[in-house]
């Protein structure tokens, strides 16, 4: 698997396919349908939202899974590390030791970028 590919299959498999997960909970779930606390709270905040509101709510939640993502790809690519890491990480698939990190975050920015 080449980096690119590993970015893409990311952001459609975790920040795509979450967002509409999302979307399809927000927008078709009830406050009386919801035992958990947070859902019922999320969802009653939610229905008070008028379409546009609605619009930029789902916005802030793709960019704050893009922010995320970007964090995390930003660890593994050595450009920001933990407090205390010692040592860098090295990403690979288990049939090749080739290694895909070191651009993870550019190529994942620049998907984003284009797609606007």
């Amino acid at each position: 698997m080449k980096p690119e590919s590993f970015v893409k299959n990311t952001r459609s498999s975790i920040i795509d396919l979450n967002l509409g997960l999302y979307k399809e909970m927000f927008e078709n779930g009830s406050e009386g349908q919801a035992t958990d606390l947070y859902w019922k709270e999320a969802l009653t905040f939610f229905s008070k939202l008028n379409q546009s509101e609605k619009d930029v709510f789902f916005k802030i939640i793709r960019q704050v899974s893009v922010d995320t993502t970007s964090s995390i790809f930003a660890v593994l690519d050595g450009v920001s590390e933990f407090e205390d890491q010692d040592q860098e990480f090295i990403l690979s698939t288990k049939e090749s030791n080739d290694c895909l990190n070191g651009s993870l975050q550019d190529l994942l920015l620049e998907l984003e970028e284009i797609s606007d």
